[in-house]
């Protein structure tokens, strides 16, 4: 689906946050006790970062109604969000944040005409591209 607008960027940021942070709570179930702390961090983060990217959204609101945005398929960005077992979950949580982070920093670059957003977004797409070696770790 085309993401054609800020709302529309935004909206399924949140909803990448809101599902990982669901995926976590999971994983952290079946994990190993040396992995399930930064588990759970990783499940905290995601609802830091839908506060955060909610916060966005109404701060700029007034903004995004003039720009058109165009080259954001959200079908590029999907992941399996399905935990087997622990190393299964934990595979499936490295393509997860690949996609994630790489629709973060695509998007930051579609929304430069909003610098405030385009950082946050970038932020986030740093932060989980950062989650990827720690993920590796467990495996």
């Amino acid at each position: 689906m085309q993401l054609g607008t800020f709302g529309a960027i935004l909206k399924y940021a949140i909803e990448i946050e809101d599902t990982t942070s669901k995926f976590y709570d999971g994983l952290s179930q079946k994990a190993l006790e040396n992995a399930k702390g930064s588990i759970c961090e990783f499940s905290d983060a995601s609802k830091k970062n839908k506060q955060t990217l909610e916060k966005t959204r109404r701060m700029e609101m007034q903004e995004m109604i003039l720009e058109a945005i165009t080259g954001i398929d959200s079908t590029n960005y999907e992941a399996k969000f399905e935990i087997p077992d622990f190393a299964g979950g934990a595979n499936n949580a490295v393509g997860i944040e690949q996609k994630a982070s790489s629709f973060y920093f695509d998007a930051s670059k579609k929304l430069g005409f909003l610098p405030n957003a385009a950082r946050t977004l970038e932020r986030i797409g740093k932060e989980r591209e950062s989650r990827i070696e720690k993920i590796r770790a467990f495996l």
